[in-house]
């Protein structure tokens, strides 16, 4: 099935499922950064389930190839099915595919998609490829883009006992005083999420080093 058929189907099945009334609100909550049909998840998951009935990515560079052309699409449910697709055949990804996830966090960047990426595809990817592990991390937070930063610092939000605490504290603490909301909540999350496997851990952390108030918060939430 060509490119195009397989665009089609997926418009057509999101396009009947559009709620008009919702696509503003949509847009609002995402500060109008993006343009939306109006369709709902569960609406959105079912539309996916229409296209894979009909078709699914044979290999990896099918696998990719596709989700390149889902990312141009003006639509951001067109990027949420992207991601449904890439979390569906995560375990395809290997070290070489990196650069390809990377470029994905950094075009049409916003939370919704950089966390999913991060999470799913590119913290999958270093757990399963430990030797790389250091080097990219490091690569990360030292990276020039915002939202790469963050993908570093919460990279390892799956990992639990796994998680490596020298890269988590690395990728953490040149970003303490960054007035980015998005990296602020990240670095709360990051240590709240790992406050469930290590909870002495992330305190004895956020007594030694100064967070901002919000990343403090949100460390220590499930200590309220």
């Amino acid at each position: 099935m060509e490119f195009t058929d397989q665009l089609n189907i997926l418009k057509v099945s999101l396009k009947k499922r559009a709620n008009t009334e919702k696509k503003p609100n949509m847009e609002k909550y995402m500060k109008n950064h993006f343009v939306y049909f109006g369709v709902s998840s569960p609406s959105r998951k079912l539309a996916e389930a229409e296209l894979y009935s009909k078709w699914k990515p044979m290999d990896r560079i099918e696998l990719k190839n596709w989700v390149k052309q889902l990312w141009n699409q003006e639509q951001r449910e067109f990027q949420y099915v992207a991601l449904e697709i890439l979390g569906k055949r995560k375990k395809w990804l290997l070290v070489e595919d990196l650069p390809f996830i990377e470029e994905l966090i950094i075009t049409k960047s916003w939370w919704d998609t950089v966390d999913m990426l991060a999470g799913k595809n590119l913290g999958e990817i270093i757990h399963n490829n430990p030797q790389i592990m250091e080097q990219k991390i490091h690569e990360y937070t030292a990276h020039e883009n915002m939202w790469i930063n963050r993908s570093a610092i919460i990279s390892q939000l799956g990992f639990k006992s796994d998680t490596n605490v020298e890269l988590l504290e690395f990728s953490i603490l040149p970003h303490t005083e960054s007035k980015e909301f998005f990296i602020q909540k990240s670095i709360g999350w990051a240590l709240r999420q790992y406050a469930k496997t290590n909870p002495n851990w992330v305190l004895d952390f956020v007594e030694k080093y100064p967070l901002k108030p919000l990343s403090k918060r949100e460390a220590l939430k499930h200590f309220n």
